[in-house]
């Protein structure tokens, strides 16, 4: 029962997370009214991310969804909500997806969307992170960066009223420093079963969105489970653990 508390507490404070500001290009129904030049590309290619993930081939209905220069060059993070019924009494689910551009090209997207409890963890760290003009990391240099603390009471303001999340103190971290947070894995041992990638994956050296990618596995390749670890975390492999994969981007 505390767990779907906690759930819906958790989708509920992330759908108030709208962050209205002038300047950012509202996603519209009107082909007339589309983002043009880089905002449009990386709303398509957030678009796509959301149907692979939710299976969808009809119209999407989407709100709230903005466009916001992050503080990597040539990198924009798209921030919405999108239901995936299209029903009105359905709720709508938080996305945020991370385009880096080559030219005017698409060339790296990093797809999060609040499907399941832990995905709904991780997109709130996402939206309080990158939800802003100058949002994310600083550079594209693999680092282990703090998240900031998750919310402990439920918001006193209206649905679709809240105000932006206020900004957080910044935190260095060195690497001989310890985790601003405690990470309890599960040693590697025997595989436990197997997966498949739903889609291109980053595997990374530890169970962190901000660690070192070792290697992206192509979509579809059917990988070994070695461990978990909290936060939805998968170590996969052949016959050896190679690194860990968020648990949103395989298929059991």
């Amino acid at each position: 029962m505390k767990r779907v508390l906690a759930t819906s507490f958790m989708l509920a404070l992330l759908a108030g997370c709208d962050d209205p500001k002038p300047q950012a290009p509202p996603r519209s129904e009107s082909p007339e009214a589309a983002p043009q030049g880089r905002p449009g590309v990386a709303l398509r290619a957030a678009e796509e991310r959301v149907r692979t993930r939710l299976r969808s081939e009809g119209p999407l209905t989407l709100r709230a969804v903005y466009a916001h220069r992050q503080a990597v060059p040539d990198t924009l993070a798209i921030c919405g909500q999108v239901n995936p019924t299209g029903r009105g009494e359905d709720p709508f689910i938080p996305f945020v997806a991370v385009v880096g551009f080559e030219g005017d090209r698409a060339a790296r997207v990093e797809f999060h969307i609040g499907a399941t409890s832990p995905e709904a963890t991780r997109v709130y760290f996402e939206m309080v992170d990158r939800c802003f003009d100058g949002g994310g990391p600083p550079s594209t240099r693999a680092a282990l960066r703090p998240l900031p603390p998750a919310p402990t009471v439920m918001p006193s303001v209206v649905i679709g009223d809240a105000p932006p999340p206020p900004a957080l103190p910044a935190q260095q971290v060195s690497p001989s420093s310890p985790p601003p947070y405690p990470v309890a894995l599960v040693p590697a041992g025997p595989p436990q079963g197997n997966v498949i990638t739903r889609q291109p994956a980053n595997i990374r050296s530890s169970p962190s969105g901000g660690s070192e990618v070792l290697r992206v596995a192509p979509r579809g390749s059917n990988l070994q489970v070695f461990g978990e670890a909290p936060g939805g975390w998968v170590q996969v492999g052949e016959h050896e653990p190679w690194g860990w994969v968020h648990g949103s981007m395989l298929d059991r």
